[in-house]
């Protein structure tokens, strides 16, 4: 396999076709990863109750704030992956894979340590019910344990995903949810001479199965001499490249931070109703990240091609991103209403039987599937500016959508004694509407259009890095990246 072979080229060809083509692997491989957190789910409600369910959940906020930073850089170097693939420069492709590469590492085992030091503060912070509070800290300990293969699956599946490649994460994604099953099965309820490690065994389960698949991606993309394939004692560190991540990243990472924030406090809110409504709300949460997947797929489908566009200079073709998005959108995300208000309370019964969590679950479907349209809109409007490198912007919106709608209007509405934990599911419904708005509002003002990440092929903090040229040489570098803009321009 050539190394030009790794880049499959979006920007080219019917839109609609390239959108589809490249997201339905990743879409499928989104619900195969998906799949942990339902066998995790269906297996430990099922078998150990809905207390170990909700131990389960009440730890995922926690966990999304610890690497909400990590996650933010990566998104970072996805995006410079893909305007770098559109432009053609493999040599930067590399230099950021390997500078990403080191950074994680070393984040890894950081924020592992303060994820296992700090665990029982963490879920303290979150009203954590003392009957689940153990179950709940062997959970979140373990994972963090197993963070290293997280970032390191992730970021090669990203990094893929730049290049165009939705089909190779897949593969290894199948690999690791077929391991993830069978492994919950034998850790959770134990398995001859294998004790049941209750709670604690569905997360070795999953950082088992991770570390497997991100050590397999390795070892294929070597065999088949992948561009992005590598080995670990040829990996460089390029301050400059780093520099131009973090200037993507910040943005990126504080968007996370703010997500992850949110969810924690609204945690907090939900988990004052105690251990039926984290249950519900959980088992309901399944679902609906389930249903809200597609969303998701297309929002980095759009963030891949408009880099790809923007990297090529065929800015024009954004608006064909924006059109076949926002179609494909709309027939999935009223696909998915239809089928959360036939299917939504039978599908419930695959994580528990207990007829109050269900109720709460249904009750929570129902109500915020209604917003899912406005929602499906709004993640293709966040990946096109995400893809341009627009991020401060939706971090903005991020902030109102969480902090000034989502978390008062949960607060205040579910205060309410008719409403109770009702009006925490209808603040989340109101705060996606609002996302929508705000984010196609500032995509019609065209300001993304002028966000400038790389010129001729080379990172803009790179110019600024080079202080041993000439003046003169720089110069001609200047007026090159000003020819070469105005090429793409004309075009």
């Amino acid at each position: 396999m050539s190394e030009k072979a790794a880049i499959r080229d979006l920007t080219q060809g019917n839109m609609m076709k390239n959108m589809l083509v490249f997201s339905l692997p990743m879409l499928f491989g989104n619900v195969l990863q998906n799949l942990y957190n339902w066998v995790d789910s269906i297996i430990v409600g099922n078998y150990l109750g809905y207390k170990a369910l909700a131990a389960v959940n009440i730890a995922f906020p926690i966990m999304f704030i610890l690497t909400s930073v990590v996650l933010g850089l990566t998104m970072a170097t996805s995006i410079l992956v893909s305007q770098y693939a559109g432009a053609q420069d493999e040599k930067m492709i590399k230099r950021t894979i390997g500078t990403t590469n080191i950074f994680l590492a070393v984040a890894a085992i950081i924020i592992a340590i303060i994820g296992i030091v700090f665990s029982r503060s963490f879920l303290l912070l979150v009203n954590t019910p003392p009957e689940i509070m153990a179950d709940a800290q062997s959970y979140l300990i373990v994972i963090m344990i197993g963070l290293i293969f997280t970032f390191g699956y992730n970021m090669t599946s990203a990094v893929l995903r730049g290049l165009g490649d939705s089909v190779t994460p897949t593969k290894f994604l199948i690999i690791s949810t077929v391991l993830n099953a069978v492994l919950d099965i034998v850790l959770v309820l134990g398995l001859g001479p294998i004790p049941s490690l209750g709670v604690a065994g569905a997360a070795w389960a999953t950082i088992i199965a991770q570390g497997t698949s991100y050590i397999l991606s390795i070892i294929y993309l070597r065999k088949k001499g992948h561009l992005i394939s590598f080995k670990f004692s040829e990996l460089t560190f390029d301050k400059r490249i780093m520099k131009l991540i973090l200037k993507l990243g910040v943005p990126a990472a504080t968007q996370q931070f703010i997500v992850s924030s949110g969810h924690l406090a609204l945690s907090g809110i939900i988990n004052s109703f105690g251990a039926d409504v984290i249950a519900g709300f959980g088992a309901g949460s399944k679902i609906d990240s389930f249903a809200m997947l597609p969303a998701m797929t297309l929002s980095i489908t759009a963030s891949t091609v408009t880099g790809q566009c923007i990297g090529a200079g065929m800015k024009h073709r954004v608006k064909d991103v924006l059109k076949s998005g926002a179609k494909l959108s709309v027939i999935i995300s009223s696909a998915i209403i239809l089928f959360i208000y036939t299917l939504g309370r039978p599908s419930l019964h695959l994580f528990t039987q207990e007829a109050g969590v269900i109720d709460i679950g249904v009750q929570y479907l129902k109500i915020v599937s209604l917003s899912y349209i406005f929602l499906g809109l709004n993640f293709v409007f966040v990946g096109i500016l995400r893809g341009a490198g627009e991020i401060w912007i939706n971090t903005i919106i991020t902030f109102m959508s969480f902090f000034g709608l989502r978390v008062p209007l949960a607060a205040y509405l579910s205060s309410i004694p008719a409403l109770g934990s009702k009006g925490i599911w209808i603040g989340i419904a109101i705060s996606f509407t609002f996302g929508f708005i705000a984010n196609g509002s500032y995509y019609a003002t065209g300001r993304w259009k002028r966000k400038e990440i790389i010129r001729a092929g080379r990172p803009l903090a790179q110019r600024d890095a080079s202080l041993d040229m000439s003046k003169a040489a720089i110069e001609t570098m200047e007026a090159s990246g000003a020819d070469n803009a105005s090429t793409a321009k004309d075009e």
